[in-house]
């Protein structure tokens, strides 16, 4: 059985949103994890067997040993199959730049070995981890390592804090607000607002704000109980055909049949951020 460890950051809240460990303590057959789009990078060493990951769940490639991956804007596919074991740090939303030193618009779509942003030094994290016993040990220590890239970039983003206030009001609102009143509360024109959230967050304001509004609607446990048009109103649809085009935009299917066939481990990392 798949075990699953969340912890949060000891003081790089600001920075990274929480750290991740998915194992099985013993091996076990192949499993299909169907994984919706977070709109954040993910920093993720593997310590075990590969690990595949899929745009259509069918052309499926092994990740890196050291991936800097999960900045997509529709569901993948993760292939696990044999002894799995990784661990995961998952960026604040419009903080990840300062440590990949780039536009997060460059790592859109894309799962590519972090050693090209972060250095080689991070198959040596991958090796100290592998030494040591729980998996919170094993996220201090790379809190610890990252602590040490940020204060070499930190200071130099003048726009973060605009950038993490709107992020933040877009998850206070569950993603039901008006792009327009996040520009002014920025004090951006709109071409500005929209030039900086796409450089640090990855994407742009109203599709992540998209994505968000259908993860809140997944991490609802009665999602699929009896008179939830409450909820699609709360989340600002117009009404179910509305929801469903945006559903099946970023899930590849319907509420129904995503919900009904949600496993244990796919409910988990609905929940990371």
């Amino acid at each position: 059985m798949m075990q699953f460890v969340k912890t949060s950051p000891v003081s790089m809240g600001k920075f990274i949103r929480c750290f991740y460990s998915v194992f099985n303590a013993v091996a076990g057959e192949q499993i299909m994890h169907h994984r919706l789009p977070d709109g954040t990078l993910d920093l993720v060493f593997n310590l075990g067997d590969p690990v595949a990951i899929s745009g259509n769940g069918s052309d499926f490639y092994n990740m890196p040993g050291v991936s800097l991956t999960g900045l997509y804007r529709d569901r993948r596919f993760l292939s696990y199959q044999g002894r799995v074991h990784l661990v995961g740090v998952v960026f604040q939303p419009g903080a990840a730049n300062l440590f990949v030193q780039q536009a997060l618009a460059d790592w859109s779509a894309s799962t590519a070995d972090a050693s090209g942003a972060l250095g080689t030094d991070v198959y040596l994290w991958r090796e100290q981890m592998a030494e040591l016993s729980s998996e919170s040990e094993k996220h201090r220590l790379l809190e610890s390592h990252l602590m040490k890239i940020l204060s070499k970039s930190f200071g130099r983003d003048r726009d973060m804090e605009k950038v993490l206030h709107a992020v933040q009001k877009i998850h206070d609102l569950k993603g039901h607000i008006q792009i327009e009143n996040l520009q002014r509360e920025c004090l951006m024109s709109p071409r500005s607002f929209r030039r900086m959230f796409s450089e640090r967050v990855g994407m742009g304001a109203k599709q992540y704000a998209e994505i968000i509004r259908v993860k809140a609607f997944c991490a609802n446990p009665h999602s699929l109980s009896e008179g939830y048009s409450e909820q699609l109103y709360d989340l600002g649809f117009t009404d179910h055909a509305h929801f469903n085009r945006a559903f099946r935009k970023i899930t590849g299917t319907s509420p129904t049949a995503y919900l009904q066939g949600l496993q244990p481990l796919a409910a988990r990392f609905t929940r990371l951020i």
